[in-house]
């Protein structure tokens, strides 16, 4: 769908863009293994340095050539440094959440868990956090992703 390309997304890539000091270093709409599509993709070495999606891709036909049951966990662990780690970042829209709740439902939790176990670290962003008050200025929304994704609580 046309979804991979809404302004939402285009806006926070720049953005990551700027954080990370590049957009090669956050891939856009990545499929994971299992067939997981997320918003964005982005890996960091063991000194939160990101590393470029250019240097790690797996040729396309490559990957649909390995059986659905092939576990790509190890594949995928061996490919990057030791120390790095791989961020997934997602934007829940209200349909991830019960009605009139904060509570996610069942699929973006498992989805979460599944991520979790293949080796990333999972940034869920609510959209009732990004569309808050509070984040009404470009810094406060970079501020906010460079948080996010460096882990700083």
């Amino acid at each position: 769908g046309n979804s991979r390309t809404n302004p939402l997304r285009q806006r926070v890539h720049g953005m990551l863009a700027e954080i990370l000091g590049g957009s090669h270093y956050a891939k856009i709409s990545a499929l994971t293994p299992y067939y997981y599509e997320i918003d964005f993709e982005c890996v960091l070495d063991g000194n939160k340095k990101p590393i470029s999606s250019m240097t790690r891709t797996i040729p396309l036909d490559d990957a649909e050539r390995i059986p659905f049951r092939y576990d790509i966990k190890d594949e995928g662990r061996k490919a990057l440094p030791s120390g790095a780690q791989r961020i997934a970042l997602e934007f829940l829209d209200s349909k991830a959440f019960s009605k009139d709740s904060c509570h996610l439902k069942g699929e973006p939790a498992v989805k979460k868990r599944h991520l979790e176990m293949l080796g990333y670290r999972v940034v869920q962003i609510p959209h009732f956090e990004w569309n808050s008050m509070v984040l009404s200025t470009k810094g406060e929304q970079l501020e906010y992703l460079r948080r996010h994704l460096y882990g700083i609580q």
